[in-house]
């Protein structure tokens, strides 16, 4: 079973990853089986990272005739690669925050008073820290409550 929000099928329709689905005589949208599997598809490409970008241009290459594994494959192997090299970043800040946790008992026996805490004060500059901070795939952030009428 495909589970997509209502706001995440219109956001789709504003990008043209999908067209406009059909209405029903009271205006609800029918989407058929071949919108659904299109709709599964840009799912499961997001899944293995793809931008929603890219993801339209796979989806225009097939509406040409053209077959986009290619294309495809070029992405996956592109996407691979930020692995490997997000895999090398991670396990170099392991080792070094490894070896700050090591040290830390030491460092908290030297505290002196009117300082917050030493092992951050005294830590060494982690040259791999920036890896905590740089994701590998954008999350959207929360939605904005507006109001009382909000039930979530």
């Amino acid at each position: 079973m495909l589970s997509v929000g209502v706001q995440t099928l219109h956001y789709y329709e504003r990008e043209g990853l999908i067209p406009a689905p059909e209405r029903s005589d009271s205006g609800y949208r029918l989407y058929s089986a071949e919108l659904v599997e299109r709709i599964a598809f840009i799912r499961k490409a997001q899944a293995l990272g793809l931008p929603l970008a890219e993801i339209r241009d796979i989806l225009s290459l097939t509406e040409q005739g053209t077959s986009p594994c290619g294309r495809v494959q070029a992405l996956l192997a592109h996407k691979l690669a930020e692995v490997d090299a997000r895999l090398r970043e991670l396990t170099a800040f392991r080792e070094e925050l490894a070896a700050l946790v090591d040290r830390s008992a030491a460092m908290c026996e030297n505290d002196s008073q009117g300082r917050l805490c030493a092992i951050v004060e005294e830590a060494p500059r982690l040259p791999a820290a920036e890896v905590t901070v740089t994701p590998l795939a954008r999350k959207r952030p929360p939605a904005r409550r507006t109001g009382a009428s909000d039930t979530r």
